[in-house]
C-alpha cells in the first residue's frame, strides 16, 4: 500500500515521466493535457525558490499529490489534476488568489484550490487554532473533488513527516486522528492508507522515546 504509493513517486521523479502518464489518458494537444502542462509550469515556476523542511524543492510535494491522484486514486478528471499541482499557491505565493487563477485557468480549478486553502491567520487576529477550525469546517462540507485532493495531500505529508520536529509530528498526528481519518471514513478515501502512515510515525516517536 505504503510501498507501492512510495515505488511510483520514485518512479516518475520528473516532467517527462509525469507527462508520459499524462499521455496515456489525454492527447498530447487536447485542452485536458494543455492545462494540465499549464498547471504544472505554473506551479514549478511559482515554487522555485521553495523547499520544504528536508531539504527537497517544494514542487517535488505538488507533484507527489498529483501522482497520487492519477496513478492511485485513478483521477482522470483534468480540473482536479490541474488543482492538485495548484493547491498551494494560493496559501504561500504572493500575488496569487482565487480570481487570478480563474483567469489563467477556468473557475471550475479557482473553486478547488480555494475549498483547499487557508485563509490568511491575520483575518483571525493570529489566532491559528480558530483559522484552522474554520478551514475544517469548510473541508466538511466541500465537495467530493476537493476532499480527494486534500487527503491526497494530506497523505503524502504524513508519509514524509519524518524529517519534521517531534512536535510537529506529534501534532499532525492529532490533527490527522481528529479530523482527516473522520474524513477519508466519511467519504471512503485513503482510510487505510492514512492509518498506515499514521502507525509509521507513532512507531518512530515511541521507538525515539525508548531510546
Amino acid at each position: 500500500m505504503l510501498e507501492r504509493i512510495r515505488g511510483f513517486l520514485t518512479k516518475h521523479p520528473d516532467r517527462a515521466a509525469f507527462f508520459r502518464i499524462i499521455g496515456r489518458y489525454f492527447p498530447r494537444f487536447s485542452p485536458e493535457y494543455l492545462l494540465i502542462e499549464k498547471a504544472y509550469k505554473t506551479a514549478k515556476d511559482a515554487f522555485r525558490s521553495e523547499v520544504r523542511e528536508g531539504g527537497e524543492r517544494y514542487f517535488e510535494h505538488l507533484r507527489a499529490v498529483a501522482l497520487i491522484l492519477i496513478l492511485y486514486l485513478r483521477v482522470r478528471d483534468a480540473n482536479v489534476i490541474a488543482a492538485a499541482l495548484l493547491h498551494d499557491i494560493v496559501e504561500d505565493i504572493e500575488f496569487w488568489n482565487q480570481e487570478r487563477i480563474a483567469l489563467e485557468f477556468n473557475p471550475a480549478v479557482a473553486q478547488l484550490v480555494f475549498l483547499v486553502t487557508k485563509d490568511d491567520v491575520v483575518l483571525y487576529d493570529g489566532d491559528k487554532e480558530a483559522r484552522n477550525r474554520e478551514y475544517h469546517r469548510k473541508l466538511a462540507t466541500a465537495s467530493r473533488e476537493a476532499i480527494i485532493i486534500k487527503l491526497a495531500d494530506r497523505l503524502h505529508n504524513i508519509i514524509t513527516l519524518w524529517v519534521t520536529s517531534e512536535d510537529k509530528q506529534r501534532r499532525k498526528v492529532r490533527e490527522t486522528q481528529d479530523f482527516y481519518l473522520p474524513l477519508a471514513e466519511t467519504h471512503i478515501i485513503l482510510i487505510h492508507e492514512l492509518e498506515a502512515a499514521l502507525e509509521e510515525v507513532m512507531g518512530r516517536l515511541s521507538a525515539s522515546q525508548a531510546i
